[in-house]
């Protein structure tokens, strides 16, 4: 985990580089991150002997997932007024 936590804290350093055409270790340092926040096996803030810890890394690969992955309408989406759903899609290389 310690190697994934730095990957991501590099990749937000250079987080104006990144977008949709990004590849690589950044890319799978971000999609891993995700893995794992999807899976369970890592989460954003856990309690740890009676406090809460915010892993400050895992919100930055969320942050980051945003500028890799395009929009798309959601599937089904119903437009109210001038809304209609959004979501982020994650490529898959």
């Amino acid at each position: 985990m310690r190697e994934l936590s730095a990957a991501i804290t590099d990749a937000w350093e250079r987080r104006n580089q990144l977008g949709v055409t990004t590849t690589g270790p950044d890319r799978e340092a971000v999609e891993g991150a995700l893995a794992g926040l999807d899976n369970g096996s890592l989460r954003v803030a856990e309690k740890l002997d009676g406090e809460w810890k915010v892993h400050e890394w895992l919100k930055k690969a969320v942050l980051l997932s945003f500028r890799l992955n395009d929009m798309k309408l959601i599937d089904g989406a119903i437009k109210i007024g001038a809304s209609i759903g959004w979501q982020r899609t994650r490529h898959h290389h």
